[in-house]
């Protein structure tokens, strides 16, 4: 009997594949700098333009910020190290994650706004990469 129109192949899909592994040199990349930019929140006051306080962006503390964006930048890699390896847990990581750190950039973005949006845009490809046909992806890269 033919297949129908309808149906995917049996042996996965490369394309799908390569998405996936896009998405975890990207959030790798996004990590490291992730932490290179908490590290210089956290070194140096002048970073991030204060535009409403002497040391706060809507009521979070540039060190705390900073922290948070090392911490956050840490998982990043290391997830997306995971994500190019084929691993499940790794998609749900990547996909908090990409949650937290995109929200989190919206607190920077009016002092900072082409640089949140950069990484909010790439987080965004990141989500649209392991969410979109993760089990084709997942057949295509060898599972």
């Amino acid at each position: 009997m033919s297949e129908t129109s309808g149906s995917q192949p049996p042996g996965g899909s490369a394309a799908w594949a390569s998405w996936v592994a896009f998405a975890g040199i990207m959030l790798m990349l996004i990590g490291v700098f992730s932490v290179i930019a908490g590290l210089a929140a956290v070194t140096d006051d002048g970073y991030i333009t204060k535009t409403f306080s002497a040391d706060q962006v809507f009521l979070v503390n540039y060190t705390v910020l900073g922290v948070f964006w090392i911490a956050i930048g840490i998982l990043k890699a290391w997830a997306g190290y995971a994500l190019i390896q084929g691993r499940e847990w790794a998609r749900i990581v990547t996909i908090i994650l990409v949650f937290i750190s995109a929200v989190s950039h919206m607190l920077s973005l009016t002092s900072q706004p082409f640089l949140a949006l950069l990484f909010i845009v790439v987080d965004l490809v990141i989500l649209y990469a392991v969410t979109v046909r993760w089990q084709v992806a997942k057949i295509g890269m060898g599972d």
